[in-house]
């Protein structure tokens, strides 16, 4: 029974590392095919032919220069760092909420909690319209006020996982503190916070990555191009050739955005397992 039982487990785990294997070459090869037309050459690309690497390797960033994008990269990367900087409000004011919801016991916390996590079924497209009529009425239209303002209550995903996290923190933690005279800021800052690191981590991450790669709504609210974010100034390469589109130097551009939120991906990969895993071991 032991010995059937041994290789039982062998075939479930060959099942699952294939599975797994076909899974991720499902996800990569678009990746893989965007830094193999980033360093082809314009006939290459244009040839339609799949390639698992470059046929002929090209240097293609003297030529993304020469397209005169405007606003410049350098404006680009920097309206779009200053962009995914809302993940620092988002996460700040979403640990309050959170702290509130998992350490208070009211009369209708179910109902508030389950009002905030119904907002998560309301995609982007239903409130645009409403968004962008009110936002136009305060005057925000091409200013960032309409990505940094919203920030200041939080975002649903981000309070449904602090909680979650905060809910395992031994309540004795609290009562010690107040026996030695903290107050509830106390206890959230000095306590819970450094408590809370992995799920802090973990939702900056989340935030900051979705900000970078965001493009329907400074599509909506922005009207500049010298206020556009990388996300809207690779789509005026398009527009830059006059019989062809250089699709070479759009999938540098576009392998140049996609390089920083993946190497904050795998630079705090251990965060981000840790704090999912410890936001789901209690309900």
């Amino acid at each position: 029974m032991r010995a059937m039982s041994l290789r039982k487990k062998i075939i479930l785990d060959i099942l699952y590392f294939l599975a797994a294997t076909l899974f991720a070459i499902y996800f990569l090869i678009p990746l893989w095919q965007t830094f193999v037309g980033a360093f082809s050459t314009f006939q290459d690309v244009n040839s339609g032919v799949f390639r698992l690497y470059p046929r002929v390797f090209s240097w293609n960033l003297p030529r993304l220069l020469e397209q005169q994008v405007y606003p410049p990269m350098r404006v680009l990367i920097q309206n779009t760092l200053l962009l995914s900087m809302t993940a620092i409000p988002c996460v700040f004011f979403s640990s309050l909420t959170a702290f509130g919801l998992a350490r208070f016991r009211v009369r209708g916390q179910g109902i508030i909690f389950g009002m905030i996590m119904s907002t998560i079924m309301l995609p982007f497209s239903v409130t645009m319209i409403p968004r962008f009529e009110m936002f136009s009425a305060f005057g925000w239209i091409n200013t960032y006020w309409p990505f940094f303002v919203p920030q200041l209550c939080g975002h649903a995903t981000a309070i449904f996982l602090l909680r979650q996290f905060m809910r395992n923190v031994p309540r004795e933690l609290d009562d010690s503190a107040k026996v030695d005279g903290a107050g509830y800021w106390r206890v959230y800052w000095s306590i819970m916070m450094p408590i809370a690191k992995p799920a802090l981590a973990t939702t900056f991450i989340f935030a900051f990555v979705g900000a970078w790669n965001d493009f329907m709504g400074p599509l909506v609210f922005l009207t500049s191009n010298n206020r556009f974010p990388l996300s809207l100034g690779i789509m005026t390469l398009m527009t830059q050739g006059v019989r062809v589109t250089e699709w070479q130097c759009i999938m540098l551009a576009c392998l140049m955005a996609t390089a920083p939120p993946l190497a904050v991906f795998f630079i705090f990969q251990r965060f981000i397992i840790k704090g999912v895993v410890m936001s789901g071991l209690k309900g």
